[in-house]
């Protein structure tokens, strides 16, 4: 509810990376939806990082975005959480797919 912005930027992450490794796209409108189902279902719900749950939660493509990377390691580092879990590094290596969102018409 409160970081819209960041949240809506690690979305795209995950769906550049769902495009490349999967080849799978969301829909035009992707992150609206899942900002109206967290509103109306986890209002009063706070966010959790269980070390548990990471391995299933945090798996591969969702884990090699870089702001997803740097949440997890603010998390650890600052926050204290995920104390005894190896978080994934972020990669140097540039991406294959092009940045931002593709159009019929080719246009970006």
């Amino acid at each position: 509810m409160y970081y819209e912005p960041e949240v809506s930027d690690m979305l795209w992450q995950v769906t550049s990376n769902l495009r490349g490794m999967l080849a799978v796209t969301l829909s035009y409108g992707f992150e609206e939806r899942l900002f109206g189902f967290a509103e109306a279902r986890c209002r009063d719900v706070p966010c959790e990082l269980s070390e548990e749950m990471f391995p299933y939660v945090y798996c591969a493509p969702i884990n090699m975005g870089k702001l997803m990377i740097e949440y997890l390691n603010y998390a650890k580092d600052v926050k204290g959480l995920l104390q005894n879990t190896p978080l994934p590094t972020c990669s140097t290596r540039p991406s294959l797919m092009r940045q931002g969102n593709l159009r019929a018409d080719g246009a970006i």
